[in-house]
């Protein structure tokens, strides 16, 4: 990995980030928000990601504690990060993600990562495929320097 000249790492990486990556930074504040924010990390999502925080919103705000308008201040602070691929620009992509993934709700973030050349960042440990590298947020935030 580059260094900077005064030995601290100096990386800059791109990252789909999924739906629950997206809840976890907003509900609480703590590393994977750390991450979300840290101007090394260049964010993607399919632009569907906004529906499904509008599935949950209710609920995301509620477990978050915070009042209407901090809650959609969050959210747009957070959303202001994320570069959103549409489903027009993941449809090249799609057959190729459904193969490498048993789990057709992980297709359309490999898509989108093959689409964008980035990795994925995810909490599910059970996101596996062979092409794109996947990310928690503890290595991660390691990687960064951040723990």
């Amino acid at each position: 990995m580059p260094t900077s000249p005064n030995g601290g790492r100096r990386l800059c990486v791109k990252l789909v980030a999924d739906a629950n990556i997206l809840f976890s930074a907003f509900i609480k504040k703590g590393l994977t928000r750390e991450v979300w924010f840290d101007p090394r990390v260049q964010l993607f999502a399919p632009a569907y990601v906004l529906d499904e925080y509008s599935k949950y919103a209710a609920d995301l705000c509620q477990r978050s504690g915070l009042g209407e308008k901090a809650a959609s201040a969050l959210f747009g602070r957070l959303v202001r990060r994320l570069s959103l691929v549409s489903t027009d620009e993941l449809t090249p992509y799609i057959t190729a993600a459904s193969h490498l993934t048993d789990d057709p709700k992980d297709a359309p973030y490999v898509a989108c990562a093959l689409s964008v050349g980035a990795d994925i960042w995810t909490h599910d440990r059970h996101f596996r495929q062979p092409r794109v590298r996947v990310w928690s947020t503890h290595a991660l935030a390691e990687e960064l320097g951040l723990l």
